[in-house]
């Protein structure tokens, strides 16, 4: 009877550490609307500098909006140094989408498409322009990611394609 109590006990304990190590390690948003507000990346260790857009579930005429913002601070804390960082959108570039990204007054930050360079691993690599965050004050930058999957996709061949879109923030401080 001992020995049926510690394998159940031990059955249990391995079923849980395998949901948590899984829940710790996954990061993906999924949503039913076509805006979402996915992070707010922080320079800081507590934070995200890498999400996966979900993009598995589009349609031809799907337009998608993602909402995220980079931040020098959080509610307890503000980067102590200024901060030189890139916004990066990697895809294989499968599913024929329009890619965009603004900024919160609506200007064209990026574009990803065929015209980008291709990495090590194959996936279009499209990263922004340098964009300094000084420390002198609390600055957070808005962003807006449109996906625009055209209606004159809507053909047989595009039907199951599988792809896609890691959007990443990688940031150096600012040497003057």
């Amino acid at each position: 009877m001992k020995k049926i109590i510690i394998i159940t006990i031990l059955i249990v304990c391995i079923l849980v550490g395998v949901g948590v190590t899984y829940s710790a390690y996954r990061s993906e948003a999924s949503t039913k609307t076509n805006v979402v507000s996915l992070a707010a990346f922080v320079f800081d260790t507590d934070r995200k500098e890498l999400i996966n857009i979900p993009i598995s579930n589009v349609k031809p005429g799907d337009d998608l909006e993602y909402k995220f913002a980079v931040s020098n601070n959080s509610k307890t804390k503000k980067s102590d140094v200024s901060i030189k960082y890139n916004i990066i959108l990697k895809t294989m570039h499968f599913i024929p989408l329009d890619i965009k990204l603004y900024d919160k007054d609506n200007n064209l930050v990026l574009t990803c498409d065929e015209k980008a360079k291709r990495n090590e691993l194959n996936e279009l690599e499209c990263t922004s322009e340098d964009i300094i965050m000084s420390y002198e004050k609390d600055i957070t930058d808005e962003y807006n990611l449109k996906l625009t999957f055209s209606k004159d996709y809507d053909t047989e061949e595009y039907s199951s394609l599988v792809d896609y879109l890691n959007l990443e923030i990688k940031s150096t401080q600012k040497i003057d």
